[in-house]
């Protein structure tokens, strides 16, 4: 049981590192090269764009103020910097897993 309890605090922790963790070994199962690096993080980037569509379809049914309890605004300028903050880590990740497999060649 003792076992059990980093594992938490490594998710919690690793959180902010999980777009340029997902590049990397995204990239590197992709095989991403210079010219699909940019489309690699773009594809994960607009996958991002769904999370965000339902979040903002339930804001629009129900209102977000009655279900979160905080102002709206808050959840636009989240979501307005969570897709370019993903595509970054991202692409970021798999240009560091194209220069290792670069340099294993």
């Amino acid at each position: 049981m003792l076992a059990a309890i980093p594992i938490p605090i490594a998710h919690f922790i690793l959180i902010p590192l999980g777009p340029f963790i997902g590049g990397f070994f995204g990239g590197g199962i992709a095989k991403a090269d210079k010219g699909k690096i940019i489309v690699f993080a773009a594809i994960v980037a607009g996958l991002m764009v769904l999370p965000v569509l339902f979040v903002f379809s339930i804001w629009m049914i129900f209102g977000i103020e009655e279900i979160m309890g905080f102002q709206s605004s808050i959840v636009i300028i989240v979501f307005a910097l969570l897709i370019p903050y993903t595509w970054f880590g991202t692409m970021l990740g798999a240009l560091v897993s194209y220069a290792v497999r670069k340099n294993q060649e």
